[in-house]
């Protein structure tokens, strides 16, 4: 049977991208098959038809869709023997904390937000971040797009986010007084950080005429971001449930919360 792969992605979002690209070729390679890769920044009709609400997604012969970075011997098993997971566990974190000190996130300090996801070695990954951060501060108002904290100089929560109107995932709602979460991170093994940021990020939209601001969340997982009662526990309330995923951590529901700014 001939394979085909499928990596759409928007941009360099995510410093995984260039990781997931090359996985998904090698797994073509050995199995014989097709790769496409395809970036939907502006091809928001793709992120509708295969409902993307992550920043890459990995697609086998059109059917089994996988938002989370997979190693191509997994991409080569599960396109030979198929996939079946059980249901995402709960996510666990450490206990809320406050960083020493709270930056806007902008291009000349995006690359220390690098290391809370991706392995050192990942050097690509970060350089095409860095590039893709250019290019979207241009487009928001004093090119801040959102705000890190910091713990002994370290960076060890970020939370990031753009107008929805520059977002090609199939939101309801597109405009450019709604704010989109693109990422929300903290460190896995230590306290949890991103409720600071969050709460910065909040006040600058409402500072900055936003009026709502909205997020993908996993109901048990950080993926995309969350989990769910992450955002409840921050005045976010659900809208809708907008997809099912596999992920490597089991089948996942996403669902689409806001707060309300002003």
């Amino acid at each position: 049977m001939t394979h085909h792969l499928l990596v759409l992605h928007f941009g360099a979002q995510c410093p995984w991208q260039p990781w997931v690209v090359e996985q998904a070729r090698q797994a073509a390679e050995q199995l014989g098959s097709t790769v496409q890769v395809v970036d939907v920044t502006q091809q928001p009709e793709l992120a509708a038809r295969y409902r993307l609400f992550f920043p890459f997604m990995t697609i086998i012969d059109e059917t089994i869709r996988l938002p989370s970075p997979t190693p191509a011997e997994k991409l080569v098993r599960i396109a030979t023997e198929g996939i079946t997971v059980p249901p995402a566990a709960p996510t666990t974190w450490g206990s809320e904390a406050q960083g020493e000190a709270v930056l806007p996130l902008t291009t000349s300090n995006i690359a220390d937000t690098c290391p809370l996801c991706i392995r050192p070695s990942e050097l690509r990954g970060c350089q095409a971040k860095t590039a893709w951060a250019a290019d979207m501060a241009q487009q928001v108002p004093d090119g801040i797009l959102g705000f890190i904290t910091y713990h002994k100089n370290q960076a060890v929560g970020v939370v990031e986010f753009l107008p929805s109107s520059l977002v090609p995932y199939p939101l309801p709602d597109k405009a450019p007084d709604i704010a989109f979460i693109t990422c929300l991170y903290s460190t896995e093994d230590g306290p949890d950080y991103r409720g600071q940021v969050l709460e910065q990020l909040a006040r600058h939209l409402q500072a900055t005429g936003y009026h709502e601001l909205q997020v993908v969340a996993g109901q048990q997982t950080p993926y995309p971001n969350g989990p769910e009662a992450f955002f409840r526990q921050h005045s976010f309330e659900p809208l809708d449930e907008v997809d099912r995923v596999t992920l490597q951590e089991g089948k996942e529901r996403l669902v689409l919360l806001r707060r309300v700014l002003q």
